[in-house]
């Protein structure tokens, strides 16, 4: 009797071991499909606000920029001021959302509860991933600000004048 009360034993564990890898299996699937969703609104999101802080930018700046046509600082040099500037919110966001994203995935790990080995780091930082963001970011800016740059450099630096 105590020979089939320890099978039985294990064979519960087995089961809930089963049991248990499925449910893991299953939550990592949700975390996965909400991920998908969430990370092109997060970036469409930040393009939003990035285009919007260019759009600011440009129209508090008009006065500068006419100054700067009217000295003969060419198209192309104000439109790579406006870029230059986009580029780094990028890449500043992309820093720190890396940072505030690893320490959120140190906190809150895959199992709550459970203790990595000993020696491991808990939440590994993917080289790939790492390239990815510090250079998708400040692309992802850039093209936001394109067409305040654009507008920017297009001003009559005469009319610019005339009305500031």
């Amino acid at each position: 009797e105590r020979a089939e009360a320890r099978d039985r034993a294990g064979v519960e564990a087995q089961d809930a071991i089963a049991r248990e890898k499925q449910n893991r299996a299953k939550l990592r699937q949700e975390r996965e499909s909400f991920a998908a969703i969430l990370v092109p609104v997060v970036v469409l999101g930040s393009a939003l606000w990035i285009a919007f802080l260019s759009f600011s930018n440009v129209r508090e700046r008009r006065a500068e920029i006419g100054i700067l046509r009217a000295l003969g600082v060419r198209s192309r040099r104000i439109m790579a001021i406006f870029l230059g500037r986009a580029m780094l919110i990028g890449l500043a966001g992309a820093c720190l959302g890396l940072a505030a994203g690893y320490l959120i995935g140190a906190i809150w790990q895959e199992a709550p509860g459970t203790v990595p080995p000993s020696g491991t780091a808990a939440v590994q930082l993917d080289p790939k991933l790492l390239v990815a963001v510090l250079a998708g970011a400040p692309i992802v800016a850039a093209i936001a600000g394109w067409l305040p740059s654009f507008l920017a450099a297009q001003q009559d630096p005469a009319e610019v004048l005339i009305q500031e």
